[in-house]
């Protein structure tokens, strides 16, 4: 019983801590599509989706930094631009990516009393945690838009320029693949 009674009272002191303190911190849930636009020693560019969630420190509304894990889905066809006798044809790639990444926010310009514009980097590693999942190293950078409402009904949208280094297990590849990327998110702080 009293561990119990220890259990709950740690976990109610834990969350009233947290809730007093919920401008130093903040957590951002984004889902968005993916783009390919280039991938240099191949042609096609693969398309998809993505979703984040971004727990991080707010630095007084004047920066935002957090670390972040996500799942994005990759998916197109594929062919070697200079092909060897045993790379003929097309081959699909269907995989996913399970990021772990820096999140860092820097707004520059307000837009009214409660908008701001700012530019937005990530950098990171994809691990690869099955069959199904790549792995390399990613960057973005990019703009991103916040509405910051008094009552907390925060949303953000980025835009991206994406790079994604891509270790196909399969057949031993590796890509240098570049996407635009649109992101809708909810942001609480």
């Amino acid at each position: 019983m009293l561990k119990r009674l220890f259990t709950i009272s740690s976990f109610l002191l834990l969350f009233s801590t947290y809730s007093f303190a919920q401008r130093e911190y903040y957590t951002l849930l984004q889902g968005g599509g993916n783009l390919g636009v280039n991938n240099p020693g191949f042609e096609g560019t693969f398309n998809g989706y993505s979703l984040h969630f971004i727990f991080g420190r707010n630095f007084d509304e004047r920066a935002f930094v957090g670390i972040g894990l996500g799942n994005e889905v990759l998916r197109g066809d594929y062919k070697f631009a200079n092909p060897t006798e045993t790379q003929q044809g097309n081959f699909k790639y269907d995989r996913n990516l399970f990021p772990l990444f820096i999140d860092a926010r820097l707004p520059f310009a307000y837009i009214g009393d409660v908008s701001r514009v700012g530019a937005v980097a990530n950098a990171g590693y994809s691990v690869r945690l099955g069959g199904i999942y790549d792995k390399g190293a990613m960057g973005k950078i990019g703009l991103f838009y916040l509405y910051d409402d008094i009552k907390r009904k925060n949303f953000t949208v980025s835009a991206t320029y994406a790079y994604q280094h891509l270790t196909y297990v399969s057949f031993r590849e590796k890509m240098n693949h570049q996407s635009v990327n649109l992101s809708v998110g909810i942001w609480l702080k």
